[in-house]
Formats: structure tokens, C-alpha cells, sequence
């Protein structure tokens, strides 16, 4: 009997997974015609069925929890898609967990998977508004590739840190620090550029590691427009737009054809390049060659022709580094208040080896550091700018330092007095700048350390 049972049971499972590889096919070809919504469904079906397989032979094998972690991976890539972030970090969240108990058994290539996901939950936080969560959580996955270095193969790690750091330099792009986004920006483009050879070569991923190069050099192409420094981000425009082809009026309608024939990812990255590019010449009084790449821009997608052209920053007027800030407040408040160590937390002169707000400083200093800075933003109220640029660097390392505590309620003892304080002049620097976005982060973090120093805090009562 026992046998027998043994055997429909490993039938049924059989079927269940015949299922499940059915369902995964349906849904990649809804994926792949643009129809994601109703792919949703499927895949959600998939995962109730391999839940359905562990549950009928009472545990999981690796192998299910491979199947398993690779389902809601994709389904939360398809729930970010539709529109349903919460769900998609839900899911995201059981994939890391399938791999990681499948990394417990020894499979050491779950870790990249494991890496995978974090990455495409640091983008779900950003879409979320999350952007404290959405910096940290590429932080520790940057930090950690580079701790690691490469393990035997050098090309596929070079590969791999480019896509985690052009991944950075895009969560990073609309609060970071503009030195961490180009250090990002900068070595993705090196990267991939001295492999260039090996890159042509790739069978299945070269155009998209063409893209992700011609992606990370228009974000330095705008930030090093934005810093002041025209002739660097020239350069980097002629590697953008080279990614392509040379715009000639004449080729228009053959080029316009072919680009709205490429999947939307490339065709979005051409168009920004483009559109970027148009804007730097002006500024750079090539008048025609301006007008020739905003015109095929606008001709390729208009919508994202005008979003880049409005998101363009122009020549040294950008945001403004954490370096210049820390130079600006020792000028105000003095050498005593802002010694020679708290300096350094900006980065050395013209080096951009640092990659992470994280990497300013050992972890067992992230608390003292943040300390620092907070005991500098306090008096600086009349200059918000200086404000927001410092005070947004010491909440990302009071955030990690809590993060990493052992002792969480010693940690807030020690220091969530002095972090409230940091957010409230941080939330009133974004009120004036009109950034009720930011704001409401901002707020969301202060219930945290409101909760710890006030039992009776009522987080809506603000």
C-alpha cells in the first residue's frame, strides 16, 4: 500500500510540475507581447502550485526551491510592472528566501541569484518613494561584489560590477551624492570599454551590455555637465551616442524605422542619449549638430525626448557634492567644527574610488561619523541646501548603523535622540526646496526614532 501511494503521490507531483512549466510558458509569451497584466495570474498560479508540490511531499527539495525562488523572482519583476510594488517586494522578499535556503545546502551560484534579487528590490523601494531603503539596499549589494573581488573569472566580474554599479548611479540619480553617481557612472564606462573585445563576442548579451554602457555614459554625460566640467561630458556624450550610429539627417526615416523596431529598453536609452547630447552641443554653441540629434530624439519618442530634455541639468548647475558641502560649511562655521577627518567623509580631491555613502568610513565608525555630521548640520539652518547635501549622508549612516547593530536598543539609547533631531532639519530643508515627496520619507524615519524616545508618539499626529 505504502508503495503504491509512494508512487501516485510522485505522479501527481510529476503532473503539478508539467503544470507549472506550462503556465511559466504562457506566461513568458504574454511577457514578451507586452501583455503583462495577464501573465500576472499565471505565474501567481505557478507559485500556489510548486507551494502545492513541498506541501504534498512534506518539504522542500533544492531543486523546488530553485523553481520556487525563480517563479517569484519573475512574478515580482511582472508585479512592478503592473503596478503593484507592495506585492512585488513580497515577492522578491520568499524569492531570497528559497535561495538562500538553497545556498545553505552548498549551492554557492544561488548567491548570485540572492544578489539578483536584491537588485531588483532596490528598484522596487526607489519606485515606492522608498529612497532610503531603495540607497541602502544597493549599498550592501555594491559593497559586498567589491569586498568579494573577482573568483577566478575577471572578465565576468568586471561584467557584473558594471551592472551593479550602473543599477547604483540610477537609484543614487535624484538624491545621491553626484561624486558617488559618476564614481558609479564613470567605472561602468571604463569597464566595459576596456573589454570591449570580449563584449563584441557575447552571442546573447551583447546588446545589452552595449545599452548599459550607452546608459551609464549619458548619466555621466549629464553629471559631469552638471559639475562644471563641459569637455568630460562631451566625451562622454560621443561614447553615448557612438553606441548607435552617427545621426545624419539624410538616414532619418531608415534610422527612425529601425529604432522603433528595437525593444522599448533600447529604444528609451537612444532616445535620452540623443536628447542629452542635443542639449550639452547647445550649450557647447554647436548649434546644427544640436538640432540634429533633439530633432531625431523627439522623431524616435517625443514623451521621452521632452522628459530628458527637462531633466537635463545643464553646465554647472548641479546638485552639489557632499565635498563641496563639507568645504562650504567649514568656511561658515570653521575649522574647529569641521576638522580635517570630517573632510575626508566627502572624499579625497579628485578621486572617485568610492562607490557608496557606506564606504566613507569603516562600519564600526557609521554611527560616529553620522554623529558628525548631524553636530554640523544643527547650526546651518539658513543654508538648507548645505542642509539637505550633509544631513541626507549622516540619516543614510545613522540608518546603516542600525541596521548592522547588534544591540539594538543600546543603538537607540546612544544615538536616536540625535537622529530625530537631524530628520527635523532635513524635512524643514525639503519643505523649503517644495519636496513633499522627501518629506514624507523623511517623516516615516522620524516615527521610527520618535517611537524609540516617546512611548506615547502618535506617528499621524504630524
Amino acid at each position: 500500500m505504502r508503495s503504491g501511494r509512494t508512487s501516485r503521490d510522485q505522479n501527481s507531483n510529476d503532473a503539478l510540475r508539467s503544470q507549472v512549466a506550462l503556465l511559466e510558458e504562457q506566461a513568458l509569451s504574454l511577457f514578451h507581447q507586452g501583455r503583462t497584466a495577464e501573465a500576472v495570474p499565471l505565474q501567481e498560479r505557478a507559485v500556489e502550485l510548486v507551494h502545492a508540490i513541498i506541501d504534498a511531499q512534506a518539504g522542500a527539495t533544492p531543486d523546488d526551491l530553485v523553481m520556487l525562488g525563480s517563479l517569484q523572482y519573475g512574478l515580482g519583476s511582472s508585479l512592478r510592472a503592473v503596478d503593484r510594488p507592495d506585492d512585488a517586494l513580497a515577492a522578491l522578499d520568499a524569492a531570497e528566501e528559497a535561495y538562500g535556503d538553497v545556498l545553505d545546502t552548498g549551492r554557492r551560484d544561488m548567491a548570485q541569484r540572492i544578489t539578483d534579487v536584491q537588485v531588483r528590490r532596490a528598484r522596487t523601494f526607489q519606485e515606492l518613494g522608498r529612497v532610503t531603503d531603495s540607497i541602502l539596499e544597493m549599498d550592501g549589494v555594491v559593497r559586498a561584489a567589491v569586498l568579494a573581488g573577482p573568483d577566478g573569472n575577471v572578465f565576468e566580474f568586471e561584467l557584473g560590477l558594471s551592472r551593479l554599479l550602473y543599477t547604483n548611479a540610477l537609484v543614487l540619480g535624484q538624491y545621491g551624492d553626484p561624486d558617488l553617481i559618476l564614481s558609479s557612472a564613470d567605472t561602468v564606462v571604463r569597464l566595459i570599454t576596456s573589454n570591449g573585445l570580449k563584449v563584441n563576442t557575447l552571442e546573447g548579451d551583447r546588446l545589452y551590455y552595449i545599452d548599459v554602457l550607452r546608459s551609464a555614459a549619458t548619466i555621466a554625460m549629464r553629471e559631469h555637465a552638471g559639475q562644471g566640467r563641459a569637455e568630460i561630458a562631451a566625451s562622454a556624450g560621443r561614447i553615448a551616442v557612438d553606441t548607435w550610429v552617427v545621426v545624419e539627417r539624410s538616414e532619418f526615416p531608415q534610422l527612425i524605422r529601425e529604432m522603433r523596431e528595437m525593444p522599448s529598453m533600447y529604444r528609451i536609452s537612444i532616445v535620452q542619449a540623443a536628447a542629452y547630447y542635443g542639449k550639452l552641443t547647445e550649450a557647447l554653441g554647436q548649434q546644427e549638430l544640436s538640432q540634429r540629434y533633439r530633432d531625431f530624439a523627439r522623431s524616435v519618442d517625443a514623451d521621452v525626448a521632452s522628459r530628458a530634455e527637462q531633466n537635463w541639468l545643464g553646465i554647472g548647475i548641479g546638485p552639489m557634492t557632499m565635498g563641496t558641502a563639507l568645504h562650504q560649511a567649514r568656511k561658515l562655521l570653521g575649522v574647529g567644527q569641521v576638522p580635517d577627518e570630517v573632510l575626508l567623509l566627502g572624499g579625497p580631491d579628485n578621486a572617485r574610488s568610492r562607490f557608496t555613502t557606506n564606504q566613507r568610513c569603516p562600519r564600526s565608525q557609521w554611527a560616529a561619523s553620522a554623529k558628525e555630521l548631524a553636530r554640523i548640520v544643527a547650526p546651518l539652518e539658513r543654508y538648507p541646501q548645505l542642509v539637505a547635501t550633509l544631513g541626507l549622508e549622516a540619516h543614510l549612516l545613522y540608518a546603516s548603523s542600525l541596521a548592522v547593530a547588534e544591540d539594538v536598543t543600546a543603538w537607540h539609547v546612544a544615538n536616536s535622540r540625535h537622529w530625530m533631531y537631524l530628520l527635523r532639519d532635513l524635512v524643514k530643508a525639503f519643505e523649503q526646496a517644495g519636496d513633499q515627496a522627501m518629506c514624507q520619507e523623511l517623516k516615516r524615519w522620524m516615527d521610527v526614532t520618535c517611537e524609540v524616545i516617546n512611548p506615547f508618539h502618535d506617528p499621524h499626529s504630524h
